[in-house]
């Protein structure tokens, strides 16, 4: 039996394994790393500073094309809306003049009809009277669809539809509880009679396509509310943000100043029906960075109604830039369109080419590596095999008691770092009867015997467990279990494999038997910091272990025996 020192040697640190396996990668790839990183650095650097440079003259440039477009695209949207509120001011002050006859729903709907043809950015025209009357014209495709209310008790309606050669389609007279008195547009317009006012955005009734109304109060003639207006689809500001030529990525948008997704040149990640969604609700991430808490963009307070604010941000490492524009579409109403996209849209090809170039960079230093890889490796072979033979044993190849020890510290060291819980067993064993076999049959055979013996305990130990031999016919393991008695059934299913399996050298069978110490890693004591604390650790636990195997084979042999159960009366079977 090997007697177990109470002392550590320390005067030359040993490495278990993946600790040795890393240290020689890492020597190794500091060697590669040495050979090639001037050159790869150099040209490199050279390349970038080129790129920087590009990238800063196309930057400039992308900021001025992106401000061109918001340029373009406000006054567009300024026109497109304006000439809603040109012909509702014309046809207010012709109601005022008289020239109107309100009280002819059949003329009224001409005049809607001929105006929805004359500007196609309408969706609409309505009239609504302080006594409930209700003319509305609706675009129907080609064709028209016309509602008229007239004053009466039971609110019925006349509903019209008309192909786009006017001709009759389908005429019907239900009850209809619309009271246009009731609607903002109508209330808005009362509010301040003679000025046009913009209803928020909201979800037409009658078409469910979300829009804007304009609208104007005038007095008639005989002193009562008449409210004209026209209803503006968001769907029209879609189509004119997706004439704006952006690039592939890139983004225009329109929003007011409660934050509602009015327009966008391209679909929106996400659809909500039946209700204006905000640009938080149905942004993408990119526009999502350009909104402050309350979902509206980022703009300086007191912000001049035409200024621009130019942003550059980052977007999960990429780079962006985006126009702000305030547009004002009524006195004292503005809305903001934006534009954005990535830097990248517009340095792509310089991108393509920097590629190129890293990409003739990377072949070169595969290349290099590849050379220079057979010399690193040769560099640090005898290194490698110094530490095989410093911590393996030359007979059976498993690990020695050096570094057994090693991999002891290292799972001691991890178990008093890491909160998971579980138990770190520690056992000795030798072979009963082999002294016999060694004295009868020569040290050759007993050779051959201690080597197939750590080919069946090397068989039968799991992933994870570490085995080793100290000496002679001991050896040692350390065992990783959920629980102390797994532990234990485990080392005694290792003891009876030995048994089970007899050894055959030189035509002559040899059964053995085996017995063993076991000793737990106790974690209710301090857990151990340093590394000396945690080299004595690792070396109590083994020479516990080889006490309750010296002390255990006095008592019986062919078994495991704790530590623990030889202090106490009863022995455990």
């Amino acid at each position: 039996m090997t007697s177990i020192s109470p002392k550590t040697d320390r005067t030359r640190p040993v490495l278990t394994p993946a600790q040795a396996s890393r240290a020689f990668s890492w020597t190794r790839f500091l060697i590669l790393l040495a050979l090639f990183l001037t050159q790869l650095g150099t040209v490199t650097g050279v390349l970038w500073a080129n790129r920087r440079t590009g990238e800063a003259i196309l930057q400039a440039q992308a900021n001025q094309s992106l401000k061109h477009l918001i340029r373009v695209t406000g006054e567009d949207v300024r026109s497109y809306l304006q000439s809603a509120v040109q012909i509702v001011q014309i046809n207010a002050a012709l109601i005022k003049d008289g020239q109107i006859n309100t009280y002819d729903s059949g003329a009224v709907s001409i005049i809607f009809s001929t105006m929805l043809d004359a500007v196609p950015q309408l969706d609409a025209a309505l009239l609504g009277q302080s006594d409930g009357r209700f003319v509305f014209v609706r675009r129907n495709g080609t064709g028209r669809y016309i509602k008229v209310i007239d004053q009466s008790v039971d609110r019925h309606a006349t509903v019209t539809t008309r192909d786009a050669a006017g001709h009759l389609l389908s005429q019907t007279s239900p009850a209809d509880p619309y009271d246009p008195r009731t609607r903002p547009w109508y209330t808005l317009a009362v509010q301040r009679p003679g000025k046009p006012v913009w209803t928020p955005p909201y979800v037409f009734e009658s078409s469910q396509l979300p829009g804007v109304t304009v609208a104007s109060a005038q007095q008639g003639l005989d002193g009562s509310n008449i409210v004209i207006g026209v209803d503006v689809q968001l769907s029209g500001l879609t189509r004119l943000l997706e004439h704006v030529q952006l690039t592939p990525r890139g983004r225009a948008f329109i929003t007011d100043a409660d934050g509602h997704a009015i327009a966008a040149s391209r679909a929106w990640p996400r659809s909500i029906q039946g209700r204006v969604p905000d640009l938080t609700e149905v942004g993408d991430p990119a526009l999502r960075a350009l909104l402050d808490d309350g979902g509206l963009p980022r703009l300086t307070i007191g912000e001049a109604v035409g200024s621009e604010l130019t942003r550059r941000y980052l977007l999960g490492g990429e780079p962006y830039a985006a126009v702000l524009r305030r547009v004002e579409v009524q006195p004292g109403i503005t809305w903001v369109v934006g534009v954005y996209a990535p830097e990248s849209d517009f340095t792509g090809e310089l991108n393509s080419v920097f590629r190129q170039h890293l990409l003739i960079i990377a072949v070169m230093t595969l290349l290099s590596a590849l050379i220079a890889w057979p010399l690193a490796f040769s560099a640090t072979q005898p290194f490698a095999a110094l530490q095989r033979q410093a911590t393996t044993d030359a007979l059976t190849g498993l690990r020695n008691r050096a570094s057994l020890l090693a991999q002891l510290s290292e799972d001691v060291r991890r178990e008093a770092t890491s909160a998971q819980t579980g138990e770190l067993g520690v056992v000795i064993l030798d072979l009963d009867g082999f002294k016999t076999i060694n004295d009868t049959y020569g040290h050759a055979v007993g050779d051959e015997v201690l080597h197939a013996v750590g080919a069946s305990l090397l068989g039968a130990v799991r992933v994870g467990d570490t085995l080793g031999r100290l000496g002679g016919d001991e050896f040692a393991l350390i065992v990783h279990g959920e629980t102390r008695e797994g532990v234990r059934l485990r080392v005694e299913g290792i003891l009876q494999a030995i048994l089970r399996r007899p050894i055959t050298v030189n035509g002559v069978t040899h059964r053995l038997g085996a017995t063993a110490g076991l000793v737990f890693h106790d974690h209710t004591v301090a857990a151990p910091h340093t590394l000396d604390e945690i080299e004595e650790t690792s070396h109590a636990l083994l020479l516990r272990a080889d006490t309750a195997l010296m002390r255990g084979k006095k008592r019986e042999k062919g078994r495991v025996w704790l530590a623990d159960e030889l202090g106490s009366p009863t022995l455990l079977g």
